[in-house]
């Protein structure tokens, strides 16, 4: 039998999956059994595409105003991951408490 807490963790994964798989936008004309139309596919960014913050500098420009220059800030998909693993963990303890439930009884329908 599969523990509870495989099972947790593959209802966790699909539960991501629907939650941050690829985005398919676009429109469709279909008349007379003919159509065209456009799609358009999100991916997540590259794992190593980086991300950039502008910062001040000490360097005065136009008007008195403090020049920028980019700093590279981490990757564009921290963020991201930071939340998918903070969803894995509180998705998780839920199917896991469910199953714990249910196999005790306390989640059983009558």
């Amino acid at each position: 039998m599969i523990s509870k807490e495989q099972i947790a963790h593959d209802l966790t994964i699909i539960y991501l999956e629907n939650k941050y798989g690829v985005q398919v936008k676009g429109n469709v004309r279909i008349h007379d059994g003919s159509g065209d139309g456009t799609f358009l596919t999100e991916h997540f960014p590259s794992v190593s595409e980086p991300a950039y913050v502008k910062v001040k500098t000490e360097e005065k420009g136009l008007f008195g105003i403090n020049k920028t220059e980019k700093v590279r800030a981490g990757n564009k998909v921290d963020p991201l991951f930071i939340e998918m693993i903070q969803n894995y963990y509180q998705a998780y303890t839920l199917f896991y408490g469910f199953l714990c439930r249910i196999d005790t009884g306390e989640g059983a329908e009558e």
